[in-house]
């Protein structure tokens, strides 16, 4: 693994603790093991676990090593149970989250959100090729959450966004998937957008709803 710095190797433990990884145990490995495993000297980890101490995310005891704090663990076990959900369970909370979410944000969105949701619904529409249109669409419906303007639902979508990164969902998406369906999401993508630019919170709402039915249909069938 190529040398990092400080701030990469608080990023990646924080995300690693976030998956559940030492949660069993709820204890870091030593200083000296993160250090060859990041490719890092030790007061360069050092730096990075002092960072993530500070804000009670990790307890750091002289002479017995890091542990996680018990609040952590206990979100980091909750991730590793969700990471296991089924495409079926995760698609049920997206059709009751998403339209809520782009309610919200038909109301609460600043134009430079706008503006950001727009850019990256004519970049998933010009896009081709499948993981490049994947990458823009999963933008495009990231930038409704952040214009909902509501961190907590923001972070449930980065729960969500987990799970859909894991092999069941990609492997079904990817089955599923068509250029026909590329360009029948870009078009409800645009029926979205023109929703939120009117700030027509109610339409918005529906139009995320019938991408959502859509979607499902797609992946699973008829409802």
């Amino acid at each position: 693994m190529a040398r990092m710095g400080a701030e990469e190797i608080r990023v990646s433990l924080l995300a690693r603790m976030a998956q559940g990884e030492w949660a069993d145990t709820r204890r870091l490995p030593p200083e000296r093991d993160l250090a060859a495993e990041y490719g890092a000297a030790r007061n360069t980890v050092r730096k990075a676990l002092n960072a993530i101490g500070a804000d009670g995310t990790v307890q750091r005891n002289v002479g017995q090593g890091t542990f996680i704090a018990p609040e952590t663990a206990e979100f980091g076990e909750i991730m590793k149970n969700v990471t296991g959900v089924s495409p079926a369970d995760l698609m049920a909370v997206r059709m009751i989250v998403e339209p809520q979410a782009t309610a919200l944000a038909a109301t609460n969105a600043s134009a430079a959100d706008l503006d950001q949701i727009a850019e990256a619904h004519h970049r998933a529409s010009a896009e081709t090729e499948t993981t490049t249109f994947e990458h823009w669409d999963a933008v495009f419906h990231q930038r409704i959450f952040a214009a909902a303007r509501n961190d907590l639902l923001l972070s449930l979508h980065d729960i969500l966004r987990v799970v859909r990164n894991r092999n069941p969902w990609i492997e079904l998406k990817r089955k599923t998937f068509s250029e026909n369906r590329r360009q029948d999401y870009c078009t409800q993508h645009a029926e979205i957008l023109t929703a939120l630019q009117s700030r027509d919170a109610e339409g918005a709402a529906a139009a995320m709803r019938a991408h959502m039915d859509v979607i499902h249909v797609n992946l699973f069938g008829r409802r």
